[in-house]
């Protein structure tokens, strides 16, 4: 998890709003310019908008195994 401010204002967040967030999406906003990465004591100590975004964990999708014979077919 990194913390990260808007240093620019966007359609969604204004200057100053700042992010708890996985790495990955940290790096990805970061890159665009619109984010610098700040300290957690920053994070923490502010008393302005603050957010932390938690990503749901990715449900596998369950496969249904049909098992296949390959053995002889039982005859009555």
């Amino acid at each position: 998890m990194k913390c990260i401010k808007a240093i620019k204002s966007t359609g969604t967040y204004k200057e100053g709003h700042m992010l708890r967030v996985a790495d990955k999406d940290a790096e990805r906003r970061v890159s665009t310019g619109y984010w610098n990465y700040i300290s957690k004591s920053e994070f923490k100590g502010s008393t302005g908008e603050k957010e932390v975004v938690m990503e749901e964990p990715k449900k596998k999708k369950s496969k249904e195994v049909e098992k296949k014979s390959y053995g002889r077919k039982k005859t009555k």
